[in-house]
């Protein structure tokens, strides 16, 4: 299994309870699957379930053994996460007040 890295921007689902206090998030997520479109489509499926609305597709890859090498220590836990649990996702909110 391959972990990739992607980024969407996401807005909040009528049904999602942070909806009173943010307007939208960029979230960086690791994923493990076999092949990119599969990533892609896990993380479609995560956020949708978590009531998130994928409004833009920022980027996926698949990182190089020296990007690996070179993330920090809490991307590097982030990716471990998704080594064993399948997924790791990092959300950063725009609150309705900004």
């Amino acid at each position: 299994m391959n972990v990739f890295y992607c980024i969407f921007e996401v807005e909040p689902q009528v049904e999602n309870p942070l909806i009173a206090h943010v307007s939208r998030a960029v979230v960086h997520l690791w994923v493990g699957a076999s092949e990119i479109d599969a990533a892609r489509e896990i993380a479609r499926q995560f956020l949708t379930s978590d009531r998130w609305l994928v409004t833009e597709e920022k980027e996926a890859y698949l990182p190089t053994p020296g990007q690996i090498e070179g993330l920090d220590a809490e991307q590097s836990a982030n990716y471990q996460t998704a080594q064993s649990e399948g997924i790791h996702a990092k959300f950063y909110y725009w609150h309705r007040s900004e």
